[in-house]
């Protein structure tokens, strides 16, 4: 039986986009990246407006991406406080994997939906893989919730196409 996600579609805007476009190319020496998702949940909408980087203590090995938890916290709270934006997901490079998460990636979504202090219903993750070079990345979105991930459109947006808000969505 296959549950719908509340999470429908995902919106990256511009300056999301391309922190992650800019960042991906760190994967040519051959080691995964990525980073954390902020922005607000509303109407089967996950919409980012921020698409943090790995920041300076980063795991990145070929299979593996882990994040720097203190620069990631940061990251969240100076969204928060720039336009109320919370911790929706988040987004790593495949390098030679599909791009759909892998068993180690639904292990950590299930983790954060499962710990009541982060509150999440919804892990929405993006992965990206070269398309052929990482200068041009492929990426895809992916709602995960209970112990499953379900593909959703990603749809690029100009940063005005999403209001601010300063309500907690989540």
């Amino acid at each position: 039986m296959t549950v719908e996600s509340p999470v429908q579609r995902v919106h990256l805007t511009a300056a999301a986009h391309a922190v992650i476009r800019q960042e991906c190319t760190r994967s040519q020496d051959g080691n995964e990246t990525g980073g954390i998702l902020l922005g607000h949940l509303h109407d089967g909408v996950a919409e980012v407006r921020v698409a943090g980087r790995p920041g300076p203590a980063a795991v990145r090995q070929p299979a593996f991406f882990l994040r720097d938890l203190g620069y990631a916290q940061q990251l969240a709270h100076d969204a928060f406080t720039h336009d109320g934006s919370i911790w929706v997901g988040e987004w790593h490079t495949h390098l030679a994997a599909a791009p759909v998460p892998s068993e180690r990636d639904l292990a950590t979504y299930a983790r954060l939906l499962a710990d009541p202090d982060l509150g999440f219903e919804t892990v929405v993750a993006i992965i990206a893989v070269a398309n052929p070079q990482w200068d041009r990345p492929a990426a895809y979105a992916w709602a995960c919730s209970g112990n499953q991930a379900v593909a959703v459109p990603l749809v690029l947006v100009t940063d005005d196409q999403c209001p601010t808000s300063t309500e907690d969505h989540r």
